[in-house]
């Protein structure tokens, strides 16, 4: 799922930087701190909001869903990622996805965070340890079948998670 920088990020970067150019303790800084945790808190509850949305949909439309898991704190880290990561807010979301699949007795598969599943041709099972971020298609060398990365990582997913729950794969 990709997401998209809300517009609002653009007037938080603004009413920061207006923040920090006033003089500390005056009465013109705290109304501008006040405008920017109005918007850090429009912010939040626009996330709040399509992360609930979303998992309402996808918990109502499926019996099963199947997540890998990851380590977001080790994500983080990466600096050209954590702006990203942080803003999509993962761990809220799979944390709305399982609650809301207890209430109404849907089923959370997963995976382990060291299945390699972006890897491995979904068709024949090549393993392509080359595979980096940046690739987001390949060809397997075995079978010659065409993959984009994340596709072929959701049927990976689907497969692994089905297979350590002894289910059958369709």
């Amino acid at each position: 799922m990709r997401i998209l920088i809300p517009q609002n990020s653009l007037k938080d970067e603004m009413f920061a930087k207006r923040v920090s150019k006033k003089v500390k303790g005056s009465n013109n800084r705290n109304k501008a701190r006040q405008r920017l945790s109005k918007i850090h808190e429009k912010i939040s509850n626009q996330r709040n909001n399509f992360q609930h949305q979303i998992s309402s949909k996808l918990i109502s439309e499926n019996q099963a869903i199947a997540l890998e898991t990851l380590n977001v704190k080790g994500m983080v880290k990466n600096h050209c990622l954590a702006q990203s990561i942080s803003d999509a807010s993962w761990s809220s979301f799979v944390t709305k996805l399982e609650y809301k699949a207890e209430w109404l007795g849907k089923t959370i598969l997963r995976i382990g965070k060291f299945e390699p599943s972006p890897q491995i041709c979904n068709v024949c099972g090549y393993h392509n340890s080359e595979l980096t971020l940046k690739d987001r298609e390949w060809v397997c060398p075995d079978c010659k079948t065409k993959h984009d990365r994340d596709i072929n990582a959701a049927i990976n997913i689907k497969k692994f998670s089905l297979q350590d729950q002894n289910l059958i794969v369709i």
